[in-house]
């Protein structure tokens, strides 16, 4: 891992650390001195105690959410990506749709409640995290795609050069991160004077936005294929509806969010991801999603 220097405007401060607009990173993060490992064993017991048990009962939703980015790797890609690594895996939702579109597809997933679940759903998974030695032993792929990882990982570029290494030539990674400092939250704290809950660390160590995530990507190697959003949830506070710290709220949100995108998708599946593109063009929505490709041997 190279050593970086990390300099800019202290613009934050959460559970102790310091949030930093770094100007050598290029992104904003939380200056961590260490690095905890809050992910092996208790994360979904403490963090996300109810995350496997509700998500797996929202298929149709999420095969609709990480089908779509498999549909448009191949799109955009102008081919089927037939080989697959997922970062991240959590209980397998991921693979069961990669399963479901005939994908060759392994996970590696560093927490053991998770990566239990997704085992025994029959799924290729490695328990641990996925860094420079683990990756070298692998293999390599046509695409990797990792889901609400890199805000987690201490050191982003380090993290996909990685990456890139265990691409195929012109292979596809696919990013999502959460979409900070949006507009949307901005105009929400202005004006009710709410704390910033989207600070977590030492859960959540970076904080990307559209231009910050691609700038990172192209740094390290990739060309942008495309960059766009999810669903801007955080309209529901805008509207009233205050899910911060209310989980009655939030899940209504979220059901309201669901039905949404399903329905629109079954009318128009091309409309709903050109309001998403739009979406991006505003630099709203909850999180970035990213396609790019490797870029050299």
């Amino acid at each position: 891992m190279v050593e970086r220097i990390h300099t800019g405007v202290i613009i934050d401060e959460s559970n102790g650390y310091e949030i930093l607009d770094c100007s050598g990173c290029k992104f904003i993060h939380a200056v961590a001195t260490q690095t905890i490992d809050v992910y092996t064993s208790h994360y979904y017991d403490e963090e996300k105690p109810n995350y496997i048990t509700s998500n797996e009962s929202e298929t149709e939703w999420w095969d609709l959410t990480y089908g779509g980015r498999i549909e448009r790797a191949d799109e955009l890609a102008g081919k089927a990506l037939k080989s697959w690594l997922d970062i991240g895996t959590g209980p397998g939702l991921f693979l069961d749709a990669a399963n479901k579109r005939n994908k060759e597809i392994i996970g590696i997933e560093p927490s053991l409640q998770a990566f239990t679940h997704a085992k025994i759903k029959g799924h290729r998974v490695i328990n641990g995290f996925f860094d420079s030695e683990s990756s070298q032993n692998l293999g390599s792929f046509d695409a990797v795609h990792f889901s609400e990882v890199l805000e987690h990982v201490p050191d982003p570029e380090d993290f996909l050069v990685n990456v890139r290494n265990v691409l195929n030539e012109d292979g596809l990674i696919v990013i999502v991160v959460p979409n900070d400092y949006n507009p949307l939250q901005q105009a929400f704290i202005e004006g009710t004077s709410k704390a910033k809950w989207w600070l977590a660390p030492p859960f959540h160590l970076n904080y990307f936005s559209h231009e910050s995530l691609s700038s990172l990507v192209e740094r390290c190697g990739f060309e942008i294929l495309e960059c766009t959003s999810m669903f801007p949830i955080d309209l529901f506070l805008l509207m009233g509806d205050d899910y911060i710290g209310n989980d009655e709220v939030g899940k209504k949100a979220h059901s309201r969010r669901k039905d949404f995108e399903n329905n629109l998708a079954k009318e128009n599946k091309g409309l709903l991801r050109n309001l998403y593109k739009a979406f991006a063009d505003l630099k709203i929505g909850r999180e970035v999603v990213l396609y790019a490709r490797k870029l050299g041997a």
